[in-house]
Parts: C-alpha cells; structure tokens; sequence
C-alpha cells in the first residue's frame, strides 16, 4: 500500500472479505501499462505479456485458488473427524455445515478466521488425546520438549526428577500436538492418516524425524529473522518451500521408517547435513544454473544472499532419505550418491515428469492422491535406477557409471527418449500420460 488511500481501501476490502466470507488472496498484482493495454489485444495477460510481474502474479493467485479448493475439502474431512469423536458440534460452534462449506468450496470461498479459531484449538485438543493414547509420550527422545517447557533454572535444578513429573505424559502430548499444528497447519495429520490409513501418532512421528533432520527449526528461524526487512509475501514463499519439504520427507518417514524417532533421526540428521552442505556441487550443471538465477531474483528482492540461495538448492533435500538408505546400502559417500540421483533424473526425464506433475489441476482430494501417488513412484524409480547404477560403478565416479549404465542399455534408453519426445510434441500433460510415462522409465530399472 504506497499511500494512505490504498492502505484505508485495502483495510476496507480485508474487513468486508471477513464479514462475507470472501476469498482474500495473498498475492498482489501490480499494474502498470501494458497490463491495461491486455484487454484492447483481445488476449489475456498471461498469454500475451507472459514475463510481466503482473502475469506471473496472475498464475500465484490461480495457484491459491486451487489450494484453496483443497484445503476447504481439507476442513471437511478434520470436522467430520472430530464429529466422529463426539469431540465438536458443528451447529453449536457456528461452524458451516457440509452443504454450506460445499457451496463454499464452488464459489472460491473458505472458512473465515474466526472459525479457524474455533477448528484450531479443537485440532490440537484432538491431536493431544490420540498422542496421550498412544505410545509416543513414552519416547526417551521426546524428553527434551519437556525439559525445554520449563524455565532454565529450573531444569538445572530439578532436570533429574523431570521423568517422574506425574504429568509427564501429557506435558508431553500437549508440547508435541501444539507444535505440529503451529508448523504444518490443522489438517496435516487428518489428510495424512485418510490418505495412508496411519495412526496420528505415526504421523506425528515422522513429522518430528522429518523436522529434526531437514533441520527445519534452523531454517524457519533463518528466514523469520528477516521479517521486516524483507517483503511478506516473499517471507511466506520462503517458510512455505521448508513446510513443503517436511511434509514430503514426513511422507517418506511415515511409509518406510513409521515405529522409528529417534534412531532415525541419530541415523539420518548427519547424512542430511552433508547432502545439504554438497548440493551446489552435485546437482546437475543445468539445475544448478537455474537454482542460480532463481537466488539471485531472490537476492534482488532483497533475501540475502545465503537465505536466497538455501532456499533455491533445498528442493533437493526431498531426495535425501533416499539418498542416505542407498549409500548405506551401497557403501558410497552420500555426494557421490546424490550426484548418482541428479544425473539418473536428468537423464531419465524424471525431472521433467515432475515438473509437468506439478502443473496437474488436482480438483478434489482423489486426484490429489493419485498425483501424490505418481510422485512417489517417481521418487522411488530415481533410487531404484540409481542404486543400480552404484552397484554397477566399481570405483568409477557417478558422472562415468551413470553413462556406462545407459550405453550398456542403449535399446531401452532409445525407446524412451523417443516416447518422451512423443509426450512432449503432443503436449500430453495428464495423469494418464504421467502413469504411462512412469511405466516407460520403470524399464530401465528392471
């Protein structure tokens, strides 16, 4: 808001949205001449000017758009969950009931703060109870929560008798619920569990592994610490790209290591390190000028430059459970595995199947699975075919095994550089393409 009249009329629009329950999007679009100019060409900004702040501004907003779509199916799911608890009354709550919040979901429109109030602190009640009736409270590891809750001196006096505190558990539940749905939101572990069957508790674990070996806190409190100098909705885009590789990591934890906490994350927090501290140097050139100019577009923005450029590089980091079980296996330094990894995914096309992947418009929570479900088969074919590629290696180096494993496989690598061309010139950009296209690359595993 560059003057007081924007600023009051902005105001006037935040608290209309409230009142209406109106979407109010987070992305700002800028004006300026050939903006205007659009309508009188008979063609919308984003086909016309497509490199124009303003066009890029327009795909963000469709982007929330559709998240917001998918979230609002989200609340759905967490009300009729609590309700089937005996834990909320929708009515006497005030919250909207399943037709209202449908008619909600068609027109764009989702729940107003005042309501999310309401689903939050019933979240996190929920979230306590399933924790306190579970084993996890029970986790040696999770000690540190609760010596962390009470003031300093304290535990220097008493931090012996902590474990005998008869209100241990719950401390504990309370602690853990309250910082997984500060961080990951009040629908993370309902549309985990409906979509993989797991208990909260299951979830709940694979979050915290997934949260201490990305070394989340660290990268959270890096980029909040720019709050005020920085520009807020880039702050959001920044806290959002460490949401997102919790959660995909804590997807991985929750399918392969779902009994695990603390052994996990003594195993996998120092191997993490090291693929995060190696991936400038092991991505492929490609990928590293491009991750390049997008630090640098941050840089201009004002992020500072080793901000800008973890942020642009952690993407990577999605690989890294992966990674570290493959050079366990294969006995191999973890750069040199993940090397094996960016170089399978470009030459593979696995890269850019997940870039068309992304793109896909997931209308409702099913076709948001079957997208997930073709973006961990994606992710696991990366390994499979990498961890071929290493045990084939000898003591070459992964750029050479990588092309010793392709020439010994010409044929196949052949057919499928000419279905992917195929894909491309049709401009095949479905999920029936993308599960045809899984299967094409899977043969270059077997």
């Amino acid at each position: 808001s560059r003057t007081l009249h924007s600023k009051e009329i902005y105001d006037y629009l935040v608290q209309l949205c409230e009142q209406q329950h109106l979407p109010l999007f987070n992305t700002y679009i800028k004006s300026s001449v050939r903006f205007h100019e659009a309508p009188n060409e008979g063609k919308p900004l984003a086909l016309l000017h497509p490199e124009l702040d303003g066009a890029k501004a327009y795909a963000q907003v469709a982007q929330e758009v559709d998240q917001s779509i998918s979230m609002t199916e989200a609340f759905e799911d967490l009300m009729q969950a609590l309700e089937a608890e005996g834990v909320l009354d929708r009515e006497l709550e005030a919250l909207p009931a399943t037709d209202e919040l449908g008619e909600r979901r068609r027109t764009g429109r989702g729940l107003a703060r005042p309501e999310l109030a309401v689903l939050l602190a019933y979240a996190k009640k929920s979230l306590a109870g399933a924790l306190l009736a579970s084993t996890l409270p029970e986790s040696r590891y999770l000690e540190q929560d609760l010596r962390g809750y009470f003031p300093p001196l304290v535990v220097e006096r008493f931090g012996q008798l902590l474990p005998e505190h008869p209100l241990r558990r719950e401390l504990i539940a309370t602690i853990v619920a309250n910082d997984l749905v500060n961080s990951q939101g009040i629908t993370f572990v309902t549309r985990l569990s409906n979509e993989t069957g797991a208990e909260a508790a299951d979830v709940v674990r694979a979050y915290r592994v997934a949260r201490d070996v990305t070394g989340a806190d660290e990268r959270w409190e890096a980029i909040e610490d720019h709050v005020g100098r920085v520009e807020p909705a880039i702050l959001d885009d920044l806290l959002g790209g460490v949401d997102r590789l919790v959660e995909l990591t804590s997807r991985w934890y929750l399918a392969n290591m779902p009994d695990r906490l603390g052994r996990a994350i003594e195993a996998h927090r120092e191997p993490f390190r090291q693929l995060s501290k190696a991936l400038p140097d092991v991505v492929t050139e490609a990928s590293r000028h491009e991750r390049e100019r997008y630090a640098w577009r941050l840089v201009d923005q004002g992020v500072p430059e080793e901000t800008a450029r973890r942020h642009a590089f952690q993407t990577g980091l999605v690989h890294g459970p992966n990674v570290i079980v493959v050079a366990e296996r294969t006995g191999k330094p973890v750069p040199q595995v993940a090397r094996a990894f960016f170089l399978v995914g470009e030459a593979l096309f696995i890269d850019w199947l997940e870039g068309r992947l992304a793109e896909l418009p997931a209308p409702s929570k099913w076709h948001r699975w079957a997208v997930q479900a073709v973006q961990d088969d994606l992710l696991l074919v990366r390994r499979l075919v990498a961890e071929k590629v290493l045990e084939e290696a000898g003591d070459r180096p992964a750029d050479e095994a990588v092309a010793a494993f392709l020439d010994s496989r010409s044929e196949a690598f052949d057919r499928l550089s000419r279905f992917m061309r195929g894909m491309a010139l049709e401009d095949a950009n479905d999920l029936a393409a993308m599960t045809v296209a899984l299967r094409q690359v899977r043969t270059l595993a077997s």
